[in-house]
């Protein structure tokens, strides 16, 4: 699944369907999905469609992880202060909803990164545009699925994850097959240079 969605993104990019935002401090381009109309199967995209399909059953599996602990742990959400988990990250999981849109993202391997962000920043000048369900404002999890086979230390391109309380950082390699999840509205992180060409698939899920 993971080589003929490398396959898919890699013609995508030929065929010049991704655009970088211009957005300094960002060098990537992507390519949006809409979960709706998906490519079909066995067309020349059609390999993106299973991995978004991965993305987009998160919510359900965050709903049921969130029924899990609540029934599981003596005083639910409440009891999970203090934990691995916040009582507000923790009550995000019960209402988690799908996207409408996916993300489909590129460094290309010449020092490419993006810089320290929130997926879900308030001080972001555009953090209520667009439409409900589609502005940076109604993130709950960023969900980052990565496509990268073979990759080595000196590829570069880690997620690097600021740790709350100033307590360091995380680097996270974005290897074939490897799913990150973490709270948007929480969580600052960047992509630190990338020296070889970096695919990522994203899912916002809502909450």
């Amino acid at each position: 699944m993971l080589t003929t969605c490398l396959t898919s993104a890699n013609a995508l990019a030929r065929s010049k369907k991704t655009v970088n935002v211009g957005q300094e401090g960002r060098d990537d381009s992507i390519a949006v999905l809409r979960s709706d109309d998906l490519p079909a199967e066995g067309t020349a995209f059609g390999g993106l469609s299973p991995c978004a399909r991965m993305l987009l059953a998160v919510p359900v599996a965050l709903r049921a992880r969130f029924a899990e602990r609540e029934g599981s742990s003596p005083g639910g959400a409440e009891s999970m202060v203090g934990g691995k988990l916040s009582r507000e990250t923790f009550a995000r999981l019960a209402t988690a909803t799908a996207p409408d849109r996916l993300m489909l993202a590129n460094y290309p391997g010449d020092g490419a990164r993006y810089v320290t962000h929130l997926d879900n920043d308030p001080t972001d000048p555009g953090h209520s545009e667009g439409e409900p369900g589609l502005r940076a404002c109604d993130r709950a999890v960023t969900a980052i699925l990565y496509l990268n086979p073979n990759w080595e230390e000196t590829h570069g391109g880690c997620l690097r994850v600021q740790m709350e309380g100033g307590k360091g950082t995380i680097d996270v390699a974005p290897s074939a097959g490897r799913m990150v999840l973490f709270d948007c509205r929480r969580i600052a992180h960047e992509v630190l240079p990338s020296y070889t060409s970096r695919w990522a698939m994203t899912a916002w899920i809502n909450d």
